[in-house]
């Protein structure tokens, strides 16, 4: 199957793939461990856990089964997991004293969070906020480039760095997002002003009034007509140009302006990027077909 294509070279060794045999054919590496002696991976990007959805997963291992064992690592006395902390969790809300696992000895640090990263990325666990800290820790402490984390996870720049640009948003915002209060476009969409309170001022009335991306944008407008919002400097007063503009500012996240020479036929338009990722950002939208 191509589910783990994306894993870097050596990770895919590490995660045995899934399926219904997956324990028969491991049996001579399958370990019995007390689960008290078990740790969540430190490296976990994902905090959100359901526990609705692990107590089903709980009753469907008590019926049928573990299919696929746990993965842990060996550091001293105590073990963490490398991959599968749904099914540890299932194994302790079914009160469990030995839990089936394959243990491996030589994993660093950073193979733990690329594993988990790309373990829930790849099954789609992840909200966006988890995932932009996860790149953010991959690239700030590992020294990933953008590219090197775009083939490891299979994700492109543009969605890594758009993912990124979240953190920029005030903690309640975040937390709308990871509660799924706010979709990826509604957060993106809010990145287009300046002020965090405008931000979150905006981002509490999408929530109460159910407002779309496309709402965002005419309240937004409506917002700069009638004044609530301080203009941006050298902002057109041309009504038609303005919008626009928003447009532009929405389509890349960023500020974008125009500069008229003296005669008023010429003049630029400014699109401000923050470092060169960002910049490599803006190009790729540019130049998207």
């Amino acid at each position: 199957m191509n589910k783990r294509k994306a894993l870097g070279r050596g990770l895919s060794n590490l995660i045995p793939t899934e399926t219904d045999e997956t324990i028969s054919n491991n049996e001579k590496d399958l370990s019995y461990v007390d689960i008290d002696a078990v740790h969540t991976n430190p490296f976990q990007p994902r905090t959100d856990f359901d526990e609705t959805e692990i107590e089903g997963l709980a009753r469907s291992i008590e019926n049928q089964g573990l299919l696929q064992p746990v993965v842990l690592r060996k550091t001293g006395d105590r073990y963490e997991i490398i991959s599968g902390e749904r099914r540890f969790r299932a194994f302790k809300f079914l009160q469990r004293d030995k839990l089936p696992c394959i243990i491996k000895t030589k994993v660093s640090d950073r193979e733990m969070l690329e594993l988990a990263l790309v373990e829930n990325i790849q099954r789609e666990e992840l909200n966006e906020i988890e995932k932009a800290i996860s790149y953010q820790k991959l690239i700030l402490e590992y020294d990933y480039t953008h590219d090197q984390l775009s083939k490891q996870i299979g994700k492109s720049r543009t969605v890594i760095t758009n993912s990124m640009r979240l953190l920029n948003l005030p903690e309640e915002i975040q937390t709308m997002v990871r509660k799924n209060a706010l979709s990826m476009g509604h957060a993106r969409a809010l990145l287009a002003l300046e002020s965090p309170e405008q931000q979150l001022d905006l981002a509490k009335m999408i929530v109460s009034e159910k407002l779309s991306v496309r709402d965002i944008e005419k309240q937004i407008q409506k917002q700069k007509e009638n004044k609530r919002l301080k203009p941006a400097k050298q902002t057109p007063v041309d009504p038609d140009l303005a919008h626009v503009l928003e447009k532009l500012q929405y389509k890349f996240g960023t500020s974008v302006k125009v500069k008229t020479g003296a005669s008023g036929d010429k003049g630029k338009v400014e699109i401000e990027y923050y470092n060169k990722d960002d910049m490599l950002r803006i190009f790729d939208l540019l130049t998207a077909v």
